[in-house]
């Protein structure tokens, strides 16, 4: 069901996927075939959809049918595939061809994409369906099902002399190719070279993407000389047809229309490689689970008219094609579930061909009464075109396996493909043939090698987290409530609180009197020491709101003073505790008589930041815990402070130039949420499972989350698990490694880019106190009261923004921070980069004159300010956190490349996300195209410049600081 733009879903009775913890959350940690069928087995009793690490997930066959039947839903491939018809805001193809080139020489230097049935939708998937279909009907397989049976005979002949095999790579891997390539008309003595291709071809599919990057260029040669193969076959069959599929497609016409030359070449390339993966994996899986159901083989063997039900019912039980994707072009609403225009779910297709046979059992059952159905060859117009053709191939395969092999069984575990691969099935699978069904120790068999059978998932327990996700819901209510009260809290007042303003300035004016006094015989340096510890000092006993000022500061390297700076970091996990007389009496109001089961209590905190200071102590079961309790009386001064701010910021607005540009009010609004949020720690508690959840999504990285006792959290108090190691703030004193550290900045990053601009929520306060390193080298985090959200429009304008900087493609980066908010809206984007040069390049500004350096910079202010320039909210958290990762990576690593960290950052992160991103901003990009232009530009270094440390990049600083004396910053704000 579609609706319109004038429905409000929020006003109807319906589930909001978007919305936190909206759907049960489940994470599956199967390691075989018979975890998942047990996982699928009890998770389809949460309901037709849920959430996973890798997103929305629905494992209903109705629902799933219904998606893949609607037209308003379209595949993924289609989504991205016509990178000739993309938007404006799109990256240049030519750069992301040359910097391809640079790093793999085979790319070609023109690409042409060419439309197939997998990738386009709508009237052209129509008429490509109408050109084709008449060339795959099961008369036209049929015709080759003796060559099939032969063929699987001959591979199973060496097989039957030596009595036992691998069978993945003796008969299921070399199987299907020729199959594909008779039928197509290719000659015998080329099937090699076809089977070499597909090969090569296919390991661009490993779930190892680390592992692809290095064969790209292998892929690339492949890739081209199949297509060189296929157009002159083409021609071949253009000029003399003969009785094979492709002279089919060649003729195949309707009405006076017919297949282009490029549309032909994709349509064969995609048989090739669609036929070939999913029949080679499918065989497998249905060996391996036939060997694990002896009688319903030897049932076989006594019937052979069972094998079409045997072939339907492996296709159900344990499918090649586990899942794949669609992407919503306008808002639906499925079952009571809304989904937003641009949503992307996983469509489980075993999953539901598994939950639609629960009435009559899970269990593999060739036997069955009336045969289930399912969805291994999809449904709707993107139904599988060559599913007349895979059943085909796979009744020959088993009927030539059945006739000649009386018995058999598993000689060693079988192993897996990784279960993240969209195409899965057996990677090794050792049988022993029988001549006698009874020989085999079947009870010995099922409890070393049953892997296809049904078992509870090893090692811990499928995550069910229906009381977090209730948890999460009531947060996402409550956190609606403090944002829909900010605008009366930050409306500017005719009058500020004058109580609290006169406080104010008689602390910070006392610091600064005192100061002035007492440091009158000290050197300039010291002197400034003095006056920053006093003000420091001050914003303490003023409270939160000014020592969250004081770490905002403290995340500025570069445009305060060093030594600031360093004065603002004790703000972040050094400021004074509260008594412990007041710190007991929060607990016992918060916990009452529950305070019972806290024992061994550290009255002396373990940290003390604005919000709130931690104690130690432990469970009666002796686990250690760290207590969180919130200070007294804070939220009185907050909402004063805020008040204070809010009179204050506008008047900054156009007095000057930068502050304007920092824009005051926003970075107030930002604030006030922030703090606001901050002072419910069962908001807190909610963020750290919403974090630990996107995390959890890349199964690579080690990440360890406190473990909240939910029962002993209220809004001003969490007891939860002590995370082990030291902070990198120690870390810094006593020292790790460069490999190390190269290690937890790359795990950082991604960890904060990923959850930003893919799940649109990140841990917003990356600070050095609040990052533990475990003696395992994984990495903890603490502190989740700032946690960073972009939703919908917002995180895909953000998503834009890092994609442009990662490519080095300035007008995304100019399109994404203008839809951020940071231009008006009917702002010129080509007017923008050209009137501030956002494009140039092999620049440097210290090969500037001072005065050159101070116009370049006095012009560039003028120029945003004209333009209506302000930093978006969004950005100014983002960038607060990556400065506090970058202060701590340069003081642990000095000499770590940020050029090349860059670029493997931006590599990895593409070839994990590649085809996500490609589903929302509409265009393909993968690692190899991956531009340091951005950064260079950023960094002001020439290409001709190599390698860029931290070191090297903290001198440039201090160079460009150097020029910026106090007369020139005059100049600047003149």
């Amino acid at each position: 069901m579609t609706i319109s733009k004038n429905d409000k879903p929020d006003s109807m009775n319906l589930i909001d996927i978007t919305e936190p913890g909206s759907i049960p959350y489940v994470d599956i940690p199967t390691s075989n075939f018979g975890e998942i069928l047990a996982a699928s087995q009890d998770v389809s009793k949460k309901g037709w959809i849920i959430m996973t690490p890798a997103g929305p997930l629905v494992i209903g066959y109705k629902q799933i049918k219904n998606i893949l039947r609607n037209p308003e839903w379209i595949s993924l491939l289609s989504s991205f595939s016509m990178l000739d018809q993309m938007q404006e805001s799109g990256p240049d193809l030519n750069k992301m061809l040359e910097q391809a080139q640079k790093i793999i020489p085979e790319v070609p230097s023109t690409i042409q994409m060419r439309p197939n049935v997998l990738s386009v939708e709508g009237e052209d998937h129509k008429r490509l369906r109408r050109l084709v279909n008449s060339s795959f009907t099961s008369g036209n397989t049929n015709r080759h099902r003796n060559f099939m049976r032969d063929h699987a005979t001959n591979l199973l002949n060496d097989i039957k002399e030596k009595g036992e095999a691998e069978m993945v790579s003796e008969f299921c891997r070399p199987y299907p190719v020729p199959v594909i390539c008779r039928i197509l008309g290719v000659d015998d003595s080329d099937w090699k070279l076809f089977d070499e291709w597909a090969d090569i071809i296919f390991s661009a599919l490993d779930a190892d993407v680390e592992s692809v990057i290095p064969r790209l260029g292998e892929i690339t040669r492949a890739q081209r000389e199949l297509d060189s193969y296929v157009q002159d076959l083409i021609l071949k069959r253009s000029a003399k047809p003969e009785d094979d599929l492709l002279s089919d497609l060649v003729q195949s016409h309707y009405n006076e229309d017919k297949l282009s030359h490029d549309e032909l070449s994709a349509m064969v390339e995609a048989i090739l490689l669609a036929g070939t993966d999913t029949t080679r994996n499918q065989l497998g899986a249905t060996l391996a689970v036939l060997a694990d159901h002896p009688d319903q083989y030897e049932a076989l063997r006594q019937d052979p008219s069972l094998i079409a039900a045997t072939v339907e019912e492996s296709l159900r039980y344990i499918s090649a094609v586990r899942t794949t994707g669609r992407l919503a072009t306008k808002d639906q609403i499925i079952d009571g579930v809304f989904f937003p225009a641009g949503s992307t779910v996983l469509l489980g297709l075993h999953a539901g061909g598994l939950s639609e046979a629960e009435s009559q059992g899970y269990e593999f059952n060739i036997l069955r009464e009336s045969g289930c159905p399912h969805l291994a060859f999809g449904s709707g117009a993107h139904h599988c075109l060559g599913a007349s053709l895979a059943r085909a191939e796979l009744q020959e395969a088993l009927s030539a396996f059945v006739e000649m092999v009386p018995a058999y069984e598993l000689t060693s575990p079988i192993t897996w493909k990784p279960l993240s691969m969209g195409i899965w099935g057996p990677s090794k699978l050792e049988i022993r043939i029988l001549e006698d069904p009874n020989s085999k120790n079947i009870s010995t068999l099922d409890e070393t090698f049953g892997s296809t059978l049904k078992q509870p998932v090893s090692n811990s327990e499928i995550t069910y987290s229906s009381e977090i996700d209730e948890w999460v819901r009531e947060a996402a209510e409550s956190r609606k409530a403090v944002r829909s009260s900010i605008p009366s809290l930050i409306r500017k007042p005719k009058f500020p609180p004058l109580g609290r303003l006169l406080i104010t300035v008689l602390r910070f004016g006392r610091a600064y009197i005192g100061w002035k006094l007492k440091s009158k015989k000290n050197n300039p340096e010291i002197r400034n020491k003095l006056l920053y510890e006093r003000l420091r000092k001050a914003a303490e006993l003023q409270g939160p709101t000014y020592v969250k000022l004081a770490q905002l500061i403290s995340a500025a390297e570069g445009v305060f003073p060093d030594a600031l700076v360093a004065e603002c970091k004790k703000c972040r996990d050094q400021v004074s505790p509260e008594s412990w007389k007041k710190i007991s009496k929060v607990l016992e109001q918060e916990l009452g008589t529950d305070l019972q089961q806290i024992y061994d209590l550290d009255q002396t905190p373990i940290a003390s930041a604005s919000i709130a200071q931690v104690h130690e102590a432990r469970l009666a079961d002796g686990t250690n815990i760290v207590i969180k309790i919130q200070r007294p009386g804070i939220r009185g001064k907050v909402t004063n402070d805020l008040k204070v701010m809010a009179w204050v910021a506008p008047k900054l607005v156009g007095k000057i130039p930068v502050a304007a540009l920092a824009n005051p009010p926003a970075l107030v609004e930002l604030f006030a949420e922030t703090i606001c949020e901050e002072l419910d720690f069962k908001l807190e508690v909610a963020n750290l499972f919403e974090i630990e959840r996107v995390l959890s999504a890349s199964q690579k990285q080690e990440w360890e989350i406190p473990d909240p006792e939910l029962n002993l959290v209220t809004e001003k108090i969490i007891v939860m698990s002590k995370v082990s190691g030291c902070s990198l703030g120690e870390a810094i004193i006593t020292g790790i490694e460069p490999e190390q550290t190269s290690a937890i900045f790359r795990q950082m990053v991604e960890g904060l880019l990923e959850g930003a601009v893919i799940h649109g929520v990140f841990h917003g306060d990356f600070h050095a106190g609040n990052v533990f390193l475990s003696p395992s080298g994984e990495i903890g985090l603490v502190d989740f009261g700032i946690t960073g959200r972009l939703e919908g429009e917002r995180r895909l304008a953000f998503l834009r923004y890092v994609v442009g900087l990662m490519t080095g493609d300035v007008e995304s980066q100019v399109v994404g921070i203008k839809d951020l908010g940071a231009f008006p809206a009917d702002s010129d984007i080509g007017l923008i980069i050209s009137e501030f040069q956002l494009e140039r390049n092999n620049f440097d500004p210290l090969d500037l004159s001072e005065e050159e350096f101070i116009g370049e910079f006095r012009n560039l202010i003028k120029g945003l300010l004209a333009e209506g320039a302000r930093i978006p909210k969004e950005l100014m958290l983002f960038v607060k956190n990556f400065a506090y990762l970058s202060s701590v990576m340069q003081e642990l690593d000095p000499e770590m490349d940020l050029l090349q960290e860059f670029l493997e950052v931006a590599s990895s992160f593409f070839g994990k996300n590649g085809v996500r991103v490609a589903t929302e901003i509409g265009f393909s990009l993968g690692a190899d195209d991956v531009s340091d232009a951005t950064f260079r530009r950023v960094a002001g270094i020439r290409d001709t410049v190599s390698t860029l440390t931290w070191k090297e990049l903290g001198e440039r600083r201090s160079s460009l600081l150097e020029r910026m004396d106090r007369r020139s910053i005059k100049k600047i704000i003149d």
